[in-house]
């Protein structure tokens, strides 16, 4: 795999893990209060919000490491955007077509798929057997379901305050 392409492909994994992560996050942790409209608008707001800050971040890093050349930082900037954005609006379809305790559930479903699904390629990309590849997924998804607990937890303390 060239060095331009597998750097594409690191700002499209970075930006999508990155968004699902968040996404999660938000509906779990918003979802404990009922309000589909502040779901909504917390993912979507935070959703661009962190397609930019992604994309700057990553465009920052690659430009930090001195190795890259100037297309190589831009298509890196670019696929993180694409990758945070897209991943964030796909995770947003269920809060607009369900109700909020489906979305939360449909949301979180989708979401830990796309997790293993990265995971599967990540470990394919690097080379690993089938074995390596479970170990990649099994660590990813561990995470994600500490986030989803973190938020869940965080999102009750917040609606305890609030309310």
């Amino acid at each position: 795999m060239s060095r331009h392409r597998a750097n594409g492909l690191q700002g499209m994994t970075f930006g999508s893990m990155d968004a699902i992560i968040m996404v999660i996050g938000i509906v779990v942790g918003l979802g404990t209060i009922g309000d589909r409209a502040a779901v909504f608008v917390g993912i979507l707001i935070a959703g661009i919000a962190n397609s930019f800050g992604n994309a700057w971040g990553f465009h920052i890093s690659e430009e930090t490491e001195n190795i890259h050349t100037r297309r190589e930082v831009w298509v890196s900037t670019m696929m993180s955007f694409s990758g945070t954005l897209m991943s964030t609006l796909i995770l947003l379809l269920p809060v607009v077509f369900l109700p909020l305790p489906q979305a939360i559930a449909a949301t979180v479903f989708a979401g830990i798929m796309m997790i293993v699904m990265i995971g599967l390629f990540v470990g394919r990309v690097q080379g690993l057997g089938k074995r390596g590849r479970a170990k990649l997924v099994l660590e990813y998804v561990s995470i994600s379901l500490l986030v989803i607990a973190i938020a869940y937890y965080l999102g009750q303390l917040a609606s305890g305050l609030v309310a």
